[in-house]
């Protein structure tokens, strides 16, 4: 526990988080469970300052997301396991910590294939192949398509995240220089 108390906390110093401190607790049960012989929490503290409190008690979207990718950074270095997934891995997040958090998926992808769904411009300009989901309705349903962008069109589509719907030359090229700095 020791051990991975210490590398989640330097994972999640990578991920922007500042002064963070982190302990897993283990507390012996009366008796046997289904689930063995020890409850386990993680406990931590995001501010200086501040008590160790309950993961699952105090953690913002944007920290569990941060966390859970400190977490399966780590497990993914002994479980073999080829494809990772992170669904809305931004919750909660923008900015520098988006940045930062799209090259950290950056650098699993190097061992592993991830697949990220995002709806920030920092983290999609990070990937070597995007995709943009689409759904459509009519009379008879919903569908759903999932359209492979070229070069181009990830300069548009990042473009379309950074400013919505007016897409300006200025954009475009915001787009490109996110692209280049992601790499």
């Amino acid at each position: 526990a020791a051990t991975l108390e210490s590398k989640i906390q330097e994972e999640l110093e990578k991920l922007n988080f500042h002064n963070v401190e982190l302990k897993i607790q283990f507390e012996e049960l009366p008796s046997f469970t289904p689930n063995g012989m020890d409850k386990v929490e993680f406990l931590i503290s995001t501010n200086p300052g501040e008590a160790l409190k309950p993961l699952s008690k105090i953690a913002s979207g944007g920290e569990m997301s941060r966390i859970m990718l400190a977490l399966k950074k780590i497990i993914g270095e002994y479980d073999g396991i080829p494809t990772m997934i992170f669904d809305e891995i931004d919750s909660g997040i923008s900015g520098e910590t988006a940045s930062i958090v799209g090259k950290a998926l950056s650098a699993l992808s190097e061992h592993r294939q991830i697949i990220a769904i995002t709806h920030l411009p920092q983290i999609a300009a990070c990937g070597d192949h995007n995709f943009r989901i689409e759904k459509d309705s009519d009379d008879t349903g919903t569908y759903t398509t999932i359209v492979h962008l070229s070069d181009e069109e990830k300069v548009a589509e990042i473009a379309r995240l950074l400013s919505g719907i007016s897409i300006s030359d200025i954009t475009i090229q915001s787009a490109k220089e996110m692209i280049t700095m992601s790499r």
